[in-house]
């Protein structure tokens, strides 16, 4: 069930902000400030990487508008307050009217919207829901109106980036930007909307760079991304996690299998199961670790962790973020946090291979 900005439960903050001059320095000269998010998330390289681009992904393939309601829609259905007010404040400021943000977060009929607009909103909804699972008929109507196949591949993948940052905003309960919140309606905002929603698409973000050489992670499901700046975005975070130190690569390969396994998602099952053999498990550790959430490979801390994971595809936010408060004080939030980042990750991955596989 949806729900409104009001109604959402939030917690204090669970993580600490911990201060990097250099890496703020990087993200004042990108974005011009510094929101919490970025001081909360900064012990991680990778993670505070991907925080900072993948909010700013700019479509290629189908128009800006639906871009833009994609990131309300997705925190909406997340219940993400983070990223619902922020969300919320820049269709304000971008020039969208108050009664057509209304009609979208209550579900309602839009009637400047045409049937190819209301089915993407559909889509967007459910894919971020998935529950059980995506599902590939609202795919499959995006295609039978009209959208080509690259463009419903990119919305796919930035209705999952949207979730990815709405998980981890959650599961940090990271404070809303109540300044930005209260902006539209102030006198300022009102006078400036133009220059500061203009402002606001001046950082926009888009991968320029090819993708060189064959994906180390879910290699099929990067080549579905070919064609579009996301192929590269989601190669560099996979690449990222997978190659930071903090968590044991055999505990990330498993939370990744986890959430396939939840999901029921062929492609990334057997691409966890031979990624977990080739880290040294045999078929029936592999099966063991699955199903009881525990493995002589994981130490005490990350079997906590691992079992922690399957609560992460489907969950309620004061649980949650009372849980993830608890489990950083037993394992370190340096842990703790890689630990949402990878989890949040292997959930939009998954997804992703789910609708598109």
């Amino acid at each position: 069930m949806t729900v409104l900005l009001h109604e959402i439960e939030w917690s204090e903050p669970t993580l600490s902000v911990v201060h990097d001059a250099k890496w703020e320095a990087e993200v004042k000269a990108d974005i011009g400030m510094v929101p919490d998010i970025h001081t909360r998330t900064s012990r991680s390289p990778w993670l505070r990487k991907t925080i900072l681009k993948w909010p700013r992904y700019e479509a290629q393939e189908f128009p800006r508008r639906l871009a833009d309601i994609s990131g309300l829609v997705a925190a909406q259905e997340n219940a993400c307050r983070y990223c619902y007010g922020v969300a919320r404040s820049w269709m304000h400021l971008w020039g969208y009217s108050k009664k057509m943000i209304s009609n979208i977060e209550r579900n309602a009929q839009i009637a400047e919207m045409d049937e190819k607009e209301r089915a993407f909103i559909r889509f967007c909804r459910n894919l971020a829901r998935s529950n059980p699972k995506p599902p590939k008929n609202d795919r499959d109507e995006l295609l039978r109106l009209g959208y080509s196949q690259l463009a419903v591949t990119e919305m796919a993948f930035l209705i999952v980036n949207h979730c990815f940052v709405n998980r981890v905003s959650t599961f940090i309960a990271i404070p809303p930007m109540e300044e930005l919140e209260r902006l539209p309606n102030s006198i300022v905002g009102k006078l400036l909307r133009p220059i500061i929603g203009r402002k606001l698409r001046s950082i926009g973000w888009t991968e320029t760079a090819p993708l060189e050489g064959v994906p180390k992670s879910f290699s099929r499901l990067i080549q579905k991304l070919i064609g579009l700046p996301a192929a590269v975005a989601m190669n560099n975070a996979l690449t990222g996690a997978f190659e930071s130190d903090i968590l044991s690569k055999k505990l990330k390969i498993l939370m990744f299998a986890v959430v396939a396994n939840s999901l029921e998602c062929d492609f990334c099952q057997t691409e966890t199961h031979a990624m977990a053999v080739e880290c040294g498990f045999n078929n029936e550790e592999f099966d063991h670790a699955l199903s009881t959430l525990s493995s002589p490979y994981l130490s005490m801390h990350e079997e906590k962790l691992l079992s922690w994971t399957r609560d992460t595809i489907h969950f309620q936010n004061g649980p949650m973020q009372q849980q993830v408060r608890e489990l950083a004080q037993e394992v370190g939030e340096s842990m703790m946090l890689e630990a949402i980042g990878v989890a949040s990750l292997a959930n939009a991955t998954v997804r992703l291979a789910v609708l598109l596989g």
